[in-house]
Protein backbone atom coordinates (compact mmCIF):
# COMPACT_ATOMS: atom_id res chain seq x y z
CA UNK A 1 0.00 0.00 0.00
CA UNK A 2 1.26 3.23 -0.90
CA UNK A 3 -0.41 6.39 0.43
CA UNK A 4 0.96 9.27 -0.78
CA UNK A 5 2.75 12.14 2.59
CA UNK A 6 -0.46 13.77 2.41
CA UNK A 7 -2.77 10.57 3.26
CA UNK A 8 -0.32 9.70 6.08
CA UNK A 9 -0.16 12.94 7.45
CA UNK A 10 -4.07 13.45 7.30
CA UNK A 11 -4.32 9.34 9.31
CA UNK A 12 -1.70 10.75 11.54
CA UNK A 13 -3.13 14.61 12.35
CA UNK A 14 -6.69 13.60 13.23
CA UNK A 15 -6.48 11.63 15.97
CA UNK A 16 -5.67 14.94 17.65
CA UNK A 17 -9.50 16.22 17.09
CA UNK A 18 -11.60 16.52 19.72
CA UNK A 19 -14.24 13.68 18.76
CA UNK A 20 -17.38 15.39 19.08
CA UNK A 21 -17.38 17.86 16.66
CA UNK A 22 -17.96 20.93 15.19
CA UNK A 23 -19.22 21.88 18.65
CA UNK A 24 -15.77 21.09 20.32
CA UNK A 25 -13.19 23.69 20.80
CA UNK A 26 -10.42 23.99 17.62
CA UNK A 27 -7.18 23.37 17.13
CA UNK A 28 -4.99 25.57 15.46
CA UNK A 29 -2.20 24.18 12.79
CA UNK A 30 0.51 24.84 14.28
CA UNK A 31 -0.12 23.59 17.94
CA UNK A 32 -1.27 20.36 16.16
CA UNK A 33 1.61 20.39 13.73
CA UNK A 34 3.95 20.02 17.21
CA UNK A 35 1.54 17.29 18.22
CA UNK A 36 1.89 15.68 15.01
CA UNK A 37 5.98 16.19 14.70
CA UNK A 38 4.67 17.75 11.25
CA UNK A 39 5.73 20.79 9.41
CA UNK A 40 2.75 23.15 10.02
CA UNK A 41 3.15 24.47 6.40
CA UNK A 42 2.31 21.19 4.61
CA UNK A 43 -0.03 19.92 7.33
CA UNK A 44 -1.63 23.58 6.25
CA UNK A 45 -1.98 22.85 3.39
CA UNK A 46 -3.82 19.42 4.31
CA UNK A 47 -6.13 19.87 6.85
CA UNK A 48 -7.11 22.95 3.94
CA UNK A 49 -7.95 19.45 1.53
CA UNK A 50 -9.71 18.15 4.95
CA UNK A 51 -11.83 21.39 5.12
CA UNK A 52 -12.63 21.62 1.25
CA UNK A 53 -14.14 17.93 1.63
CA UNK A 54 -16.21 18.75 4.68
CA UNK A 55 -14.60 16.62 7.01
CA UNK A 56 -12.51 19.80 8.72
CA UNK A 57 -14.34 22.68 9.38
CA UNK A 58 -12.67 26.38 10.32
CA UNK A 59 -13.75 28.14 13.49
CA UNK A 60 -13.21 31.44 14.86
CA UNK A 61 -12.86 33.25 18.03
CA UNK A 62 -11.11 32.38 21.17
CA UNK A 63 -11.30 28.54 20.78
CA UNK A 64 -10.58 28.73 16.95
CA UNK A 65 -9.22 27.03 14.80
CA UNK A 66 -9.92 23.62 13.02
CA UNK A 67 -12.72 21.03 14.13
CA UNK A 68 -13.93 17.82 13.14
CA UNK A 69 -17.00 18.60 10.39
CA UNK A 70 -18.88 15.78 12.24
CA UNK A 71 -18.65 13.58 14.54
CA UNK A 72 -15.70 11.17 14.68
CA UNK A 73 -17.92 8.56 14.95
CA UNK A 74 -19.19 9.54 11.21
CA UNK A 75 -15.87 9.39 10.08
CA UNK A 76 -13.86 6.59 8.17
CA UNK A 77 -10.69 6.23 7.41
CA UNK A 78 -11.71 5.83 4.09
CA UNK A 79 -12.85 9.56 3.74
CA UNK A 80 -9.94 10.73 4.82
CA UNK A 81 -7.73 9.10 2.22
CA UNK A 82 -10.65 9.88 -0.40
CA UNK A 83 -10.30 13.22 0.75
CA UNK A 84 -6.88 13.99 0.43
CA UNK A 85 -6.73 11.85 -2.51
CA UNK A 86 -8.89 13.61 -4.48
CA UNK A 87 -10.02 10.04 -4.96
CA UNK A 88 -13.71 8.01 -5.00
CA UNK A 89 -12.12 4.95 -5.20
CA UNK A 90 -9.81 3.65 -2.58
CA UNK A 91 -9.11 0.56 -4.26
CA UNK A 92 -7.40 2.77 -6.75
CA UNK A 93 -5.75 4.83 -4.30
CA UNK A 94 -4.63 0.85 -2.49
CA UNK A 95 -3.77 0.02 -6.59
CA UNK A 96 -1.66 -2.86 -7.33
CA UNK A 97 -0.28 -3.13 -10.72
CA UNK A 98 -2.52 -5.26 -13.42
CA UNK A 99 -1.22 -8.69 -13.92
CA UNK A 100 -0.33 -11.66 -11.69
CA UNK A 101 0.60 -9.22 -8.44
CA UNK A 102 -2.98 -7.89 -8.88
CA UNK A 103 -4.43 -11.77 -8.82
CA UNK A 104 -2.48 -12.60 -6.05
CA UNK A 105 -2.77 -9.49 -4.06
CA UNK A 106 -6.15 -8.20 -5.46
CA UNK A 107 -8.21 -10.09 -2.47
CA UNK A 108 -5.93 -8.94 0.39
CA UNK A 109 -6.28 -5.20 -1.13
CA UNK A 110 -9.76 -5.46 -0.77
CA UNK A 111 -9.72 -6.89 2.58
CA UNK A 112 -7.60 -3.73 3.41
CA UNK A 113 -10.30 -1.20 1.70
CA UNK A 114 -12.58 -2.24 4.02
CA UNK A 115 -10.98 -2.23 7.11
CA UNK A 116 -10.68 1.54 5.59
CA UNK A 117 -14.05 1.98 5.08
CA UNK A 118 -15.07 0.32 8.31
CA UNK A 119 -12.64 1.78 10.70
CA UNK A 120 -13.87 5.10 12.14
CA UNK A 121 -12.30 8.26 13.59
CA UNK A 122 -13.24 7.49 16.67
CA UNK A 123 -12.57 3.86 16.88
CA UNK A 124 -9.01 4.51 15.65
CA UNK A 125 -8.69 6.85 18.46
CA UNK A 126 -9.69 4.31 21.39
CA UNK A 127 -7.75 1.65 19.86
CA UNK A 128 -4.45 4.18 19.82
CA UNK A 129 -5.05 5.05 23.61
CA UNK A 130 -4.85 1.35 24.55
CA UNK A 131 -1.86 0.97 22.45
Amino acid sequence: MLLSRAAEVALKALPHFDPRGPEAPGREARVLSLACGEPAPFLGKVLQKLARAGLLRSKRGRTGGFVLGRPASEISLADIVLAVEGADDLNKVLGLPEGPVEVLLGPARDELAARFRDTTLARLRREAAHA
